[in-house]
């Protein structure tokens, strides 16, 4: 049996790292404040290269999506750091433009 999330065969050490910090900065004490203040520096420690880091920074959901992150997490994060509706949706239908255009 192949282990597979929505978007690889077999999801990345790099998926578990963008999934721990959409949960953590939503789920544990602090954590969002922390993020909220300074994104770069909340996310130091993990193991994701400057330009996943700056996905999250800039809620590039549809990157982010592509990447392997979770779904249900990537909305939360986007409710939880307040983003727009529009910019989400937006975010979401420029990667079916992309996947449907190759």
């Amino acid at each position: 049996m192949t282990a597979r999330n929505w978007q690889l065969s077999m999801p990345t050490q790099e998926c578990y790292w963008i999934d721990k910090i959409l949960f953590d900065v939503h789920h544990k004490e602090g954590h969002l404040q922390r993020y909220v203040e300074d994104p770069m520096t909340y996310m130091e420690s993990f193991a994701l290269s400057h330009s996943v880091k700056a996905q999250i920074r800039d809620n590039d959901i549809g990157a982010l999506y592509l990447a392997g992150a979770n779904p249900y997490l990537l909305r939360a994060h986007a409710l939880g750091v307040h983003m727009l509706e529009q910019d989400f949706l937006l975010s979401l239908r420029s990667v079916n433009q992309k996947v449907a255009h190759g």
